[in-house]
């Protein structure tokens, strides 16, 4: 509970009306126009999958814990596909830096750079190389990160 003035706490029951309404995934969402990914096949496909678990603390993607010489490469202006498969009993909520993405085949689909991959799940996601550099793309539970669950997107030229 967050209180920012007075009066009385609320009881632990207390439920607000706000909370017994369906839930807003981001498949029912759209970009606006000016910012919509065009349509557009995938020149690269990267797929990572999510692994580890609480036992071991061995957070990583595709069973390798984060190396700083391990890339992914990519050419400025590919459309790249990224497919997470998330092999784990946990939630991650999976960042890239640098860019914007939209749900694979998704028309319009919302730009994001962080999504839910959701336990034994799969998610792609496209976004278009415009943006050179080295871009991390981590697991946004910091823990996970720092155990491993990271890599780099590298431009090549």
């Amino acid at each position: 509970m967050l209180r920012t003035g007075g009066g009385a706490a609320p009881s632990a029951s207390a439920r607000p009306k706000e909370l017994r309404g369906r839930l807003l995934t981001a498949d029912k969402l759209r970009a606006a126009e000016s910012v919509a990914l065009p349509p557009r096949k995938p020149d690269r496909t990267i797929r990572l999958r999510l692994t580890g678990g609480m036992a071991k603390y061995d957070w990583a993607f595709d069973k390798k814990p984060y190396s700083p010489d391990r890339r992914h490469p990519l050419r400025a202006g590919e459309r790249v596909r990224l497919v997470f498969t998330n092999s784990t009993s946990m939630w991650h909520p999976v960042h890239l830096h640098g860019h914007t993405f939209a749900l694979a085949n998704a028309a319009h689909g919302p730009r994001k750079d962080t999504a839910i991959i959701v336990p034994n799940g799969t998610l792609a996601v496209d976004f278009d190389a415009d943006n050179p550099g080295l871009w991390m793309i981590h697991c946004h539970n910091v823990y996970h990160a720092e155990a491993g669950m990271m890599t780099v997107l590298g431009y090549r030229p």
